[in-house]
């Protein structure tokens, strides 16, 4: 596979001045698609960006090859749309982008400014790729408003998922899940989408319904009223009875916020769950609170919050008192060992001894763990019994990895010792399979808490072997190989990120550059800058600290 081995060394913004690429590509409609070609002498630049954009919305062609962009077409002729690419000579000495504006009229593609106003309609809908696309689950794929259309038609709600590949939570419910008999029976009666996070498209959704992690899964009305929240993984059973406890009682926030004014208890642990899953944990604990919940979600959103606050206001002793009071009112619970630990972890962040009632906390929690570990059935049962996410199949390594914390801070070095060989063994025996890449991905982390990188490589060449046209696991072998400063390793696959990762090319683009300055590569790296520089996403506020690494580098070369 062609990798990135032309560099542009030059982005020509658009002028009124006749340019070097204007005139080049020819598009036509050909089997009921966008077909476009180019001039001998030049071609697409498949590195850079390429859509067919409408009302805002973009979607990636079909097939995008140096000599070739192939466009899905809409279904309703006289909507104007927008075809953007760029186009570079065969010199390599410019690289412009061409946004042109087109309609179907006739049967046949013409520019929009050919077409007399009258005869241009107004979409019905922000968007349209043609025949609405869906996916393997039988999910509508980045196209929410032909979604509303068809749940405004059928009088259905939309059950949207807002997740991306790169994303393990999100692979495991599209791998796990979704395509399951449980999921399928309980979702039937909703116009199901899937909506990629990282598409700039689909950014509005994501700030228009305040989701700060992924995967999240909404149920909206038609007209995008929300109706329910649910936050990561779980398995098909567990997400399938989500789904079917939701549906008894489908309310919006202004309706609960009602009920909850007037006293009623489960609309104000309803309206604490839907703030735990938006990630607002000081609404959640307001209405925590007002039930006097012992919950692992209290818990969770308490120290979430509290550990804010600790930080940016310098409010430790409120943090404290509520780790403690944690691990005392859930003794030897997944929540009390995690809250001991979060103690002791932050008085050494802030070079302060422990105190003698803690090191008692920690001495019990160690012994019982110690037993709890022995059997990895007890051990499963243990961590489930946590209400916050599911773990499997790391049950057992997550226990350990808490195990270790408690020794570490008690300074029982051959103690933790004796621990870590106990996790190496454990994770060496998970019954892993590339056929749930999702399952493999979030392993990773205790791969790495093991001390056993040669296991991560080996599963991560793996998923790159089951999945070759996806970028995520060049991307995260890019990112392995950093870690361990195996430049030489790490160059090819991050420029197969950047060849196959159109979503978060920008992020991979500055990884190439990091690789290319590690590697002395002084012009390339210089080179891939410019382009990520040119690149129409750079300055979103997403990729802000992004831009500012691309400008520190800039200067450093």
């Amino acid at each position: 596979m062609k990798v990135l081995g032309f560099i542009l060394a030059l982005f020509v913004a658009a002028s009124a001045f006749g340019r070097l690429s204007d005139g080049k590509a020819t598009f036509v409609v050909k089997d009921g698609k966008i077909v476009g070609t180019i001039q001998k002498g030049f071609h697409f630049n498949k590195e850079a960006p390429a859509a067919f954009a409408m009302k805002g919305v973009e979607i990636a062609p079909l097939v995008k090859e140096e000599s070739q962009l192939v466009f899905a077409m809409p279904t309703k002729e006289n909507e104007a749309f927008e075809l953007g690419f760029y186009v570079c000579d065969d010199k390599k000495t410019v690289c412009e982008e061409h946004k042109i504006t087109y309609v179907i009229s006739g049967g046949k593609l013409k520019p929009a400014s050919e077409v007399k106003k009258a005869e241009v309609a107004k979409p019905e809908v922000k968007a349209t790729t043609g025949k609405v696309h869906k996916n393997s689950h039988g999910f509508i794929e980045n196209d929410l408003e032909a979604a509303k259309v068809l749940a405004a038609k059928s009088k259905k709600n939309l059950l949207v998922d807002y997740g991306a590949p790169w994303c393990p939570a999100c692979v495991r419910l599209e791998t796990e899940v979704f395509g399951t008999k449980a999921f399928k029976n309980v979702t039937k009666d909703f116009i199901l989408v899937a909506l990629n996070a990282d598409m700039s498209a689909n950014k509005p959704f994501g700030k228009q319904y305040n989701i700060k992690a992924i995967p999240t899964v909404l149920i909206l009305k038609p007209d995008g009223t929300e109706l329910y929240r649910a936050l990561d993984f779980a398995p098909a059973d567990v997400y399938a009875k989500r789904i079917k406890d939701a549906k008894k009682n489908l309310q919006s926030t202004a309706d609960l916020e009602k009920l909850a004014q007037a006293g009623d208890q489960k609309a104000i642990e309803a309206l604490a769950v839907k703030a735990y899953n938006a990630l607002d944990m000081e609404t959640a604990v307001k209405w925590y609170r007002q039930i006097d919940s012992k919950s692992d979600r209290f818990a969770s959103a308490e120290t979430q919050w509290a550990s804010q606050q600790a930080r940016a206001e310098k409010k430790s002793e409120e943090y404290l008192a509520i780790l403690k009071k944690w691990a005392d009112l859930k003794p030897q619970s997944f929540t009390s060992v995690t809250a001991t630990n979060e103690w002791a972890e932050f008085l050494k962040s802030e070079k302060k001894d422990l105190p003698a009632d803690l090191k008692e906390r920690l001495k019990a929690n160690s012994e019982f763990l110690e037993k709890l570990t022995k059997s990895k059935a007890d051990t499963v049962k243990w961590v489930e019994s946590w209400e916050v996410s599911p773990m499997a199949p790391v049950e057992r390594a997550e226990a350990l990895s808490m195990w270790k914390v408690s020794a570490e801070a008690l300074g029982q070095k051959e103690e933790v010792v004796r621990i870590q060989q106990e996790l190496q063994n454990e994770v060496r025996s998970l019954k892993l399979s590339e056929n749930r890449p999702g399952e493999v991905m979030a392993t990773l982390f205790y791969f790495r808490q093991a001390g056993l990188p040669e296991l991560e490589e080996s599963w991560l060449l793996k998923l790159e072997k089951a999945n070759p046209h996806s970028y995520v696991p060049h991307m995260k072998l890019a990112s392995y190989y950093v870690r361990n400063k195996a430049y030489e390793k790490a160059l090819p696959q991050a420029k197969l990120a950047v060849e196959l990762g159109e979503d978060l090319r920008l992020h991979n683009l500055k990884t190439l550059a990091e690789i290319q300055k590690e590697l002395k590569q002084k012009d390339e790296a210089k080179k891939t800058i410019e382009i990520a520089l040119a690149h129409p996403q750079v300055k979103e506020e997403r990729f802000k600290d992004v831009l500012k690494s691309l400008e520190q580098m800039k200067k450093d070369l």
